[in-house]
This record gives structure tokens, C-alpha cells and sequence, in this order.
């Protein structure tokens, strides 16, 4: 597995990942892997853009709940039969990543589109969220 670190932040996301996965995983359990993704923000929205290459827009699951967004799907194998193996990189099994948002967000206006392989949310900031500018009164 290779690990490709931009940021401190994204280490440190990176290592919380690993020990969550060390601590949670069962034997008998199929392994979840990670996708990696960009998140970026304005004063209005959030942007989250990730790769699923070769996946439908049903095949990927997409919840927010309680401030977390979470994304999940499958890869599933390809059937190779009558063809000898030489090769096998493509991803295969079940991936999940969640985003915890530490600022409110207008849950009922996220919106999802897959393009090309790419999934990108728009993810509204509430109101609340959004700086203001507080005019001063003179007297």
C-alpha cells in the first residue's frame, strides 16, 4: 500500500486512518480501504473532489450525519476465466472515508456529480458559518 502525504494535516489524517484500522479490524472481516481526496473551501461552500474511476453513480453511497460525511462503495473483481493472471493492480473490495466538519453545514442543498470518474460534492456552509462583517457605530 502506498501512502502519498502532501501536508502535515494530511499525515496526521493518514496515521488516525491506520490506527482506526488497526484497532477495528476483525479476522474474519473483509478489509475497507481508503480514497484519497481534495477538500477545499470558499466563504460559501465547501468543494470535496475524489477519484472512483469506472464506477457508477449508484454504486457509491453517500451519507451526512451528525457533521460527518461519509462515502462508501465497492470495486468488485473482474472475472478473468479461460485467461491466465499475469497482472493484478486494480482495485478491488470495499472503500470508505468520512469528513468530520467542525463548521455547520446545509445538509439538505449537498450536492453530488461524477464526471469521468471524478465525484465532486458542493457542500453549502448554514448561515451560521458564513463570516459577517460587523459595522461599527459611531457616537
Amino acid at each position: 500500500m502506498n501512502f502519498y502525504i502532501s501536508t502535515p494535516a494530511s499525515m496526521i489524517e493518514a496515521r488516525r486512518r491506520m490506527m482506526n484500522n488497526f484497532f477495528n479490524e476483525v479476522a474474519d472481516e473483509e478489509p475497507v480501504f481508503s480514497i484519497p481526496m481534495n477538500l477545499v473551501s470558499n466563504q460559501d461552500e465547501y468543494v470535496l473532489s475524489t477519484f472512483v474511476p469506472g464506477l457508477a453513480a449508484d454504486s457509491v453511497s453517500i451519507r451526512f450525519n451528525n457533521g460527518v460525511l461519509t462515502l462508501e462503495g465497492a470495486y468488485t473483481e473482474k472475472q478473468t476465466e479461460g485467461y491466465d493472471v499475469h497482472l493484478s493492480e486494480l482495485p478491488t473490495g470495499k472503500f470508505s472515508r468520512s469528513i468530520e466538519f467542525n463548521n455547520p453545514v446545509n445538509s439538505e442543498k449537498i450536492e453530488a456529480d461524477l464526471k469521468n470518474g471524478v465525484l465532486t460534492l458542493h457542500i453549502p456552509k448554514a448561515e451560521e458559518a458564513k463570516p459577517k462583517t460587523i459595522k461599527i457605530a459611531s457616537k
